[in-house]
């Protein structure tokens, strides 16, 4: 049965529309818009559609160009059945990815009570595998509409031009199979165990993450303006750089050379063909005239001028033909290939970075130095510059897309502009400048420290490492001193001394053992690990990395335990589970192609990690999110989630060491047990608080600092430190000993 459409247009046919949804308890909504960000003042919400049963539906004209609904009160209609059916506890709400739909109704001061359903969730709780789009479900589960936004080639029509009719048929459509899958998939929810999960993580994370968009991160305009000035000098001094290598030279004047006389001789081999018809001397003549002007050197169409264009460093083809095949270029050997999307090896030479590195010791000319430098360069300006200032809306901010089922493993990803990729200070100082906090606040970060290894160590019950987490050990420094049979606390304080001798050695000891540990949690192979632990200046051997697992084993057995029997789990069942009840499926474990049973036994020491960290950080996150809502925390909003970190907009006067203490609390063993059946006891999941001026400004918490001062013009960071150095050792469990005058007097006082 196809779906049943109607175009609301009067204020009793709207009322109707509301006492419809408020009889059956259902609202499946969705809106059309004129695709512009919902934060442009060019932002148009076309219309609403609405579907209140299956096989029907009603579209509520908003903003839409059609003539007969330019008299609508749009913003009344919409907040009348905002307030009576999205704000009615008592109707279920359903939505294909709610989050969009829930900005567009905050935006208009409506705010949803009650339960949702979003079905692009559910279906990801039930196969984390992509597609998870309206389309793709439909095709699948409701094949007998496959396709239906083609109908009448309405996606070929722009968003902004779609008429009224077409689009609220499409509107009534989207809703119309919205509720049908959800009333599948709830089913199936709740059949297969995962609704406690759904309920209880996935959609009160759709809620905090749909606030973190809404709230967006403001840009510093001026300063990236002075990034774009900055990277477009340097990038063309790069280029210059790379022009005047003597070999760039050669080679760029032999390929125009080349260039000139293939052209030639295709034209003259065309004016041959073409000699023995009469009639196409007109043909002839023009292809003479070509051959005249390019031996005149003059170039006048776009081929023409292509023919004298330098060399292009961002040509895949010109740098193969450069690095390794031309007699005039580099000829370098071919060390790697690159792969297609089977994996499998091609003819084409590979000029990925990690090719070049491994060539860069053959070139003397320091051509690949710099060609990886244009790179770099060109990426930042292009992504995180240029790209960054295309995606500000109209005020002043970025509103990140955060994705809870962009991955397979429950981690989250975002998009526009993607936060997981943000480069680290350590890499590039300035990009991460562009991001500041609005007036008056600061940013406040808390990253939970090695969550990953935390849960591992509990996963596999290994007593040394939950010892070293239990007495605030650096692990990875802790793992070097096991390795090397030295004394911990004699280390440390080597460590921590940049001046002494040994530094150095302690520090490569520790990055090599961080490496490892990492390695552990994604099982690299000994050729990997070797591959990781490698540098341009000292290459690790395959048997090297074979023996370093075999060291981490015996120092760690129990770790091989835990892995052998997740690889047994995931031959018998063909999947994983987490802590929190997600599963990864992995049937490929039955392969015949070896690579793939190995990426799912992979996959079932990864993902029962990675997965739960993540989850710890967001079941954390909502909890915070609630306690801020109900004033058990200071006003505090959470504008962006890297993996382990959040990221909070929040007044000065509210950095307290309660403040810090509360939040500490809560994500270092947050309540699962009451709402996922599971505690971990063995070990907390600690966390590092920073607090910045900038996205970039990562300042070590201080207990009883006063952070206004931070936001003062004589700010003296170095100043700063010295205070920091006299309470950096005081852990975070003594604060309400240490400082208990701030836990006697409430917040709401400051």
């Amino acid at each position: 049965m196809f779906t049943r459409y109607k175009i609301i247009r009067s204020f009793k046919e709207l009322k109707q529309l509301v006492e419809a949804c408020l009889n059956t308890g259902y609202a499946s909504v969705d809106f059309e818009t004129n695709a512009e960000g919902i934060y442009k003042d060019t932002f148009k919400p076309t219309i609403l559609s609405v579907s209140f049963q299956v096989g029907s539906g009603c579209s509520i004209p908003l903003q839409h160009f059609d003539e007969s609904v330019k008299e609508i009160p749009w913003l009344k209609w919409l907040q009348y059945f905002g307030r009576r059916v999205v704000e009615n506890p008592n109707i279920v709400k359903v939505a294909q990815n709610f989050k969009f739909d829930n900005q567009i109704f905050v935006k208009y001061g409506i705010y949803v009570r009650g339960t949702v359903i979003d079905t692009m969730l559910a279906k990801y709780l039930l196969n984390e595998e992509k597609p998870h789009g309206l389309k793709p479900m439909v095709a699948k589960y409701l094949p007998e509409f496959a396709d239906y936004e083609k109908y009448d080639k309405f996606e070929t029509i722009p968003w902004d031009k779609k008429p009224l009719e077409p689009l609220a048929r499409y509107g009534c459509m989207d809703t119309d199979f919205t509720l049908r899958l959800a009333l599948f998939l709830e089913k199936k929810l709740i059949n297969k165990g995962f609704y406690n999960l759904y309920r209880n993580l996935i959609m009160p994370a759709s809620k905090v993450l749909q606030d973190a968009e809404t709230n967006g991160l403001p840009i510093d305009l001026s300063f990236n303006d002075f990034l774009q000035d900055k990277y477009s000098k340097l990038i063309q001094e790069t280029n210059d750089k790379l022009r005047s290598v003597r070999q760039i030279k050669r080679y760029q004047k032999y390929s125009l050379e080349q260039r000139k006389r293939d052209y030639i001789d295709k034209l003259t081999q065309e004016i041959e063909e073409l000699s023995s018809d009469p009639k196409k001397a007109k043909s002839i003549k023009n292809r003479e005239d070509k051959i005249s002007r390019i031996l005149a050197g003059e170039y006048k169409t776009n081929d023409e001028k292509k023919l004298i264009e330098p060399v292009n460093f961002n040509s895949t083809k010109q740098m193969v033909d450069l690095l390794y095949l031309s007699p005039k270029g580099f000829k370098f050997p071919i060390v790697e290939y690159t792969k297609d999307k089977r994996n499998k090896p091609t003819d084409n030479p590979s000029t990925s970075e990690d090719t070049l590195i491994k060539i860069s010791d053959q070139d003397k000319t320091g051509f690949i130095k710099s060609l990886l430098d244009l790179r770099g360069l060109d990426k930042m300006n292009s992504t995180y510059i240029v790209g960054l200032r295309e995606l500000v809306q109209s005020d002043n901010k970025v509103h990140p897309t955060f994705l809870i089922s962009g991955t397979t493993s429950g981690r989250l990803s975002s998009r526009n502009p993607n936060g997981q990729n943000i480069p680290k200070v350590m890499v590039n100082p300035d990009i991460k400048k562009q991001f500041i906090p609005p007036s008056g606040k600061l940013f406040l970060t808390y990253d939970y420290s090695q969550a990953e290894l935390r849960i591992l160590a509990h996963l596999a019950n290994e007593e040394t490492m939950l010892e070293w987490f239990r007495t605030g050990k650096d692990i990875h420094l802790a793992s070097a001193c096991k390795k090397y049979h030295e004394d911990y606390d004699k280390i440390i304080k080597i460590y921590e001394d940049e001046q002494h001798e040994l530094y150095p050695l302690w520090k490569k000891r520790r990055k090599q053992a961080k490496t490892i540990n990492f390695g552990i949690v994604y099982e690299q192979s000994a050729h990997k690990l070797a591959e990781s632990l490698s540098t341009p200046e000292e290459k690790v051997e395959d048997s090297e990395g074979q023996q370093f697992l075999d060291e981490y084993f015996t120092t760690f057995p129990k770790i091989k335990k835990f892995m052998d029997k997740q690889h047994k789990f995931m031959e018998k069942h063909g999947y994983c589970v987490s802590l929190f009840g997600r599963r990864r499926r992995c049937p490929k474990v039955y392969s015949d192609n070896f690579s793939e049973y190995l990426e799912a036994l992979r996959q079932s020491t990864n993902m029962p990690c990675q997965s739960a960290a993540s989850d710890m950080a967001l079941f954390a996150s909502i909890i915070v999110w609630e306690k801020v809502r109900k004033g058990e925390l200071p006003p505090m909003k959470e504008v962006n989630t890297v993996h382990d970190s959040v990221y909070q907009f929040i007044e000065p006067k509210y950095i307290t060491p309660d403040t810090i203490y509360k939040v500490w609390d809560i994500c270092r063993n947050p309540s699962t047990k009451k709402y996922f059946g599971f505690e971990i006891k063995d070990v907390d999941m600690s966390m590092d608080f920073t607090v910045g001026r900038t996205m970039a400004e990562e300042l070590p918490y201080i207990p009883g600092y006063d952070y206004n001062k931070m936001l003062s013009k004589d700010f003296d960071i170095d100043e700063y430190y010295a205070e920091h150095r006299k309470v950096k050792n005081i852990p975070i469990e003594k604060y309400p000993k240490k400082f208990k005058s701030y836990f006697d007097e409430s917040w709401r006082k400051r």
